[in-house]
């Protein structure tokens, strides 16, 4: 056991070497340095199998579990941007053949003004009017009146 932890360690200590060596070869310009994002430790709770074979893995190959980790989420977001984009682009195409199938949207004006029209039998809305009758209408301007 203490020897897989200590090989862990070593593990761990040697990817955060190699990554402060990387981050000082490629550092910006000192005008820019400032505004480096810098790594922070995040928390997520991982489902028992996933632990399990991450941290086979991470034997296997010899890596360490924040490596690891990187790396599958690099994977999942370049997977799932490329997804999104895929789709968007769909969505925008289908929307610019519809605005030029209809630039001013009469078409879809239309449409709307015979569908109020075929249903306006039908409509809860719609009010009809009636003409008062006389004793109404003196009563109103007895009231009126006083």
């Amino acid at each position: 056991m203490m020897s897989i932890l200590s090989t862990g360690v070593k593990n761990e200590l040697c990817y955060h070497n190699e990554m402060k060596h990387k981050a000082v070869q490629n550092r910006p310009d000192a005008a820019r340095a400032g505004k480096r994002s810098m790594r922070r430790a995040t928390t997520f709770r991982l489902e028992p199998r996933l632990q399990r074979g991450l941290e086979l893995l991470s034997d296997v190959r010899k890596a360490p579990l924040n490596r690891l980790v990187n790396e599958a989420v690099d994977k999942y977001l370049d997977d799932q941007a490329a997804s999104v984009e895929a789709d968007l682009e769909d969505t925008l195409q289908r929307i610019k053949a519809y605005r030029t199938a209809d630039p001013d949207f009469e078409g879809a004006m239309a449409a709307f003004a015979d569908a109020e029209a075929d249903r306006v039998a039908e409509d809860p809305v719609e009010g009809r009017t009636t003409r008062a009758r006389r004793p109404a209408r003196r009563l109103v301007r007895e009231l009126i009146r006083g």
